[in-house]
């Protein structure tokens, strides 16, 4: 049986520019008529953790703090993928109106690519930040290039059509940006450095956004939700399915669930302001008690609800871990209600044998 190797992240966009800017976003949302002005400029109602985190420094040391853990995060991520050597790198990510467009929004769908090119800060100055500056200087049109995984993404996606998963597949990327931010960052994010990473890459999309990809609206009314995401149960099932097939193949695969839990911004309840704290609790209990095989019997309705539409990503690798018989071990949880979300980092292991 070929070697797996299991890692949750998350893409969250923060580190793509200066932690000192990521109150920035709160602003933007404001300014976007997303959150209420109100609800933001009264700190009072805010809960109290998050007025912690603002403290009197208007967030600015809780930023570089929250930066801090989530580089450990990753380093460590990066650290288990090298000492793991996998063949190709699997990403479970989503496109948020990217290369997905009114013309065809799929479900999933497997990248058949020889090479990965993207331009993963090209989008800063019209994102939650806009701003030019990154960490390391670089100019926007600054390109990262991988290998694609061509083969064991054709025989992936041919297996699971064979298999009854109605999935679309492409041969190239149609955003001039390349491929979406979630696969973007996550390459920049487990090489934050930019000292290289030779894994090719496969990347798997979801539709999470799903009914919130667009919206009509008749005055301030909304009369039209786009169709909704995949459920939660299609994702596991997919994921299982995905780890199936690569576990009776010649290659060391490493799959990666890219995510944060609940966003603020998609959590209209909290003026999509901050996240949901209780949910994401709840997950983080599952995932540390080694039930994330209850993920594939959650309700979208609950998921949407929650602003936990990204989970779909991480309850794609739910369910492939779970067909391998694997337990999770949270390495990272870097909690915040002022930088939009709560972000996990776990990897997973095969179940250690007990005796009696």
């Amino acid at each position: 049986m070929a070697e797996i190797l299991g890692l949750g992240l998350s893409h969250f966009p923060g580190p793509m520019v200066p932690p000192e800017l990521w109150t920035k976003q709160l602003v933007t949302n404001v300014q976007k008529g997303r959150i209420p002005a109100e609800v933001y400029e009264d700190r009072s109602s805010w809960p109290e953790p998050m007025r912690a985190e603002w403290g009197d420094d208007e967030g600015l040391s809780s930023a570089r703090r929250h930066y801090d853990e989530l580089l450990a995060g990753y380093r460590q991520l990066r650290a288990e993928l090298d000492a793991f050597n996998p063949d190709f790198v699997l990403i479970w990510g989503d496109d948020q109106y990217e290369n997905f467009h009114k013309d065809c929004i799929p479900a999933f769908c497997v990248y058949i690519l020889d090479e990965v090119r993207c331009q993963p800060l090209a989008g800063n100055p019209r994102g939650p930040y806009r701003t030019e500056l990154n960490p390391w200087g670089f100019p926007s049109d600054k390109e990262l290039r991988a290998l694609g995984a061509r083969e064991p993404a054709n025989q992936l996606a041919r297996y699971l059509l064979e298999q009854g998963f109605d999935i679309s597949y492409a041969y190239q990327a149609r955003s001039e940006r390349g491929l979406a931010h979630s696969f973007a960052n996550t390459l920049v994010y487990l090489d934050y450095d930019w000292r290289g990473m030779d894994y090719p890459v496969l990347p798997f999309h979801v539709n999470c956004y799903g009914s919130e990809m667009m919206k009509t609206a008749a005055g301030d009314k909304v009369v039209e939700l786009s169709p909704p995401a995949p459920s939660p149960k299609r994702c596991f099932e997919i994921g299982r399915a995905t780890a199936r097939f690569f576990a009776q193949s010649p290659w060391r695969a490493a799959l990666i669930g890219s995510a944060s839990w609940s966003h603020g911004t998609l959590t209209p309840k909290h003026h999509r302001l901050y996240p949901d704290y209780e949910a994401d609790q709840a997950r983080l209990r599952e995932l540390r008690a080694n039930r994330f095989d209850e993920w594939g019997r959650l309700d979208l309705k609950q998921i949407e609800d929650s602003g936990q539409h990204e989970m779909l990503n991480w309850i794609c690798l739910a369910g492939a871990m779970t067909e391998l018989g694997q337990e999770a071990e949270v390495l990272q949880y870097a909690e915040s209600y002022l930088f939009n979300s709560s972000k996990c980092f776990a990897r997973f292991r095969p179940r250690a044998l007990t005796t009696a």
